[in-house]
């Protein structure tokens, strides 16, 4: 069975939690580089493996989220008609915005100054992930030499736009 909005699972992490979002997009596969159908699944955590209040939230992949069996979804049914005012806390508890990072590779250049590396990147706008290698090129950069730094792109909040995420230029790591 396909989990839902709603649905109480297990997740990528302990505990006991409710899928809030289901995210739909476009992506890059990190293996293959080739564009791909992606889903990402939002989920805040209630209690913890041993029923105390543990208020959080994650997304994963939809491999990490399995359903509660029904002697899971039992307990959990009478823990809840136990506590209703722990259970009223956790809907109304407004999950933090969980952003997307995107991290490509630069070689160092022989100026070393990252300030102007990052003035040059902040140009770009909002981008897809498919498509930050190449303007990366096209501002002459090269993504495969060594050593190298990091240009970290950040999805505020998974932003999507016209089916995939959209990215803008964080910051620039020098390792």
């Amino acid at each position: 069975m396909i989990p839902k909005i709603g649905d109480w699972v297990r997740s990528y992490s302990t505990g006991i939690w409710q899928i809030y979002r289901i995210l739909d997009y476009r992506s890059k596969d990190p293996v293959t580089g080739k564009e791909v159908e992606k889903t990402t699944i939002f989920s805040k955590r209630f209690v913890s493996d041993s029923f105390k209040r543990s208020f959080k939230e994650e997304c994963c992949d939809p491999a990490f989220v399995h359903l509660l069996v029904p002697a899971e979804k039992l307990e959990l049914d009478t823990f809840i008609d136990n506590n209703p005012d722990l259970y009223q806390k956790f809907i109304d508890h407004e999950p933090k915005k969980i952003d997307c990072i995107y991290n490509a590779r630069i070689g160092v250049p022989e100026h070393r100054d990252s300030q102007m590396i990052a003035d040059k990147i902040k140009s770009l706008g909002p981008i897809k992930d498919i498509e930050i290698n190449s303007k990366l090129h096209e501002l002459g950069f090269n993504t495969k030499a060594m050593p190298s730094w990091t240009v970290q792109f950040v999805s505020t909040g998974f932003e999507c736009v016209g089916g995939y995420l959209s990215f803008r230029f964080l910051r620039v790591l020098e390792q």
